[in-house]
């Protein structure tokens, strides 16, 4: 079928227990929008070239992936005259993509509210007056030190205040960036007393992170492709990826699984295939799939981006998640959230 083609066989999840059913629901499935979003660090100022996103931007599931270093780039970049130039240009490219979707660094609520002519790496500047609109973001919570990462009444009033100051400008939902990537350590204060509690969502030591992602209604994952089917950072981890998603999924939170090459592109397509089907295999799906490079820094590496007819490019990632990849829809009955769906292409 052609691209854009209407999404509408899904899969009940059933609660995560038994076979999920094949059914008809075209209710469910028919209008799922934008929940690929594509950008980078990596060749990020290169998305002006249309042919770039030809046959992305026509499935209709695509969004801008804004991550805060690309927007800072693309600025310093730009002419001194017209600091804009390069952001206006994807924009016209992305143009009827609907919001797009940003990455930012916890750096404190006024990092939203704090003026345009006074605070030039600010999002006033960067985000508001370039004229882009994300009405979600994923942030890179610290995770170290250890005061930084403990559930307490400090670090809940600074999300709280984060979050708020967001949705002041438009961004309806904030995740945290969750994964165990570094090996676990004993008698490490960034680490919890055992193995078995790091790579458990519901444990203790992510009291935090799971009130993040409940107050802010989202929560992300940074598991590159190849570092995930390698067994990520020790035995647990690929469970702990796939019960988080499940976790995420099972409260209604915007879920985006972070897509990215690592440590190069060489297989990037082919591994984002099998890490897709590992997690479909084990009922973790997320409700979004973002695809970036951000250990490439160059926003000019045009051939890191596309075009999206080129094996492993960001946007050929993209394009295959778009048109092969399933996603996880939240679903509510009379306003009351039921076990959701996993919309595939036909």
């Amino acid at each position: 079928m052609p691209l854009g083609v209407i999404l509408a066989l899904c899969i009940i999840r059933c609660n995560g227990v038994g076979t999920p059913a094949i059914v008809a629901t075209p209710s469910a499935c028919s209008n799922l929008g934008q929940y690929i979003s594509v950008g980078g660090t990596a060749g990020f100022n290169t998305l002006v070239r249309r042919d770039f996103t030809v046959g992305l931007l026509a499935t209709g599931h695509v969004r801008l992936y804004e991550h805060g270093t690309a927007i800072a780039a693309a600025i310093a970049d730009s002419p001194s005259s017209n600091p804009y130039a390069i952001l206006s240009a994807i924009e016209r490219v992305f143009a009827g993509s609907g919001p797009g979707e940003a990455e930012l660094g916890l750096v404190g609520a006024n990092y939203f509210t704090l003026p345009a002519n006074r605070y030039s790496q600010y999002y006033q500047y960067q985000f508001v007056n370039s004229g882009l609109n994300p009405n979600a973001a994923n942030v890179n919570v610290p995770y170290k030190p250890a005061s930084k990462i403990r559930f307490d009444r400090h670090n809940v009033r600074a999300w709280k205040n984060w979050v708020q100051a967001a949705r002041s400008v438009g961004i309806a939902s904030m995740a945290p960036i969750v994964a165990p990537n570094l090996p676990w350590k004993p008698h490490d204060p960034i680490f919890p007393p055992t193995h078995a509690e790091y790579y458990d969502i519901n444990s203790a030591f992510y009291k935090l992170s799971r009130f993040e992602a409940l107050y802010g209604g989202a929560i992300a994952f940074d598991s590159p492709a190849s570092f995930f089917l390698a067994g990520g950072s020790g035995s647990g981890y690929r469970k702990f990826i796939e019960q988080a998603i499940r976790w995420g999924n099972a409260r209604g939170l915007r879920t985006t699984m972070l897509v990215s090459p690592y440590p190069t592109r060489s297989n990037f397509t082919q591994n984002t295939e099998r890490f897709v089907g590992v997690l479909t295999a084990h009922d973790a799906v997320p409700s979004e799939w973002a695809v970036d490079d951000y250990e490439n820094t160059n926003p000019n590496d045009a051939d890191a981006m596309g075009p999206d007819t080129r094996t492993n490019t960001t946007t050929q990632v993209a394009l295959w998640l778009a048109t092969q990849a399933p996603v996880y829809v939240q679903v509510r009955e009379n306003g009351k959230l039921v076990p959701g769906m996993v919309c595939r292409p036909k």
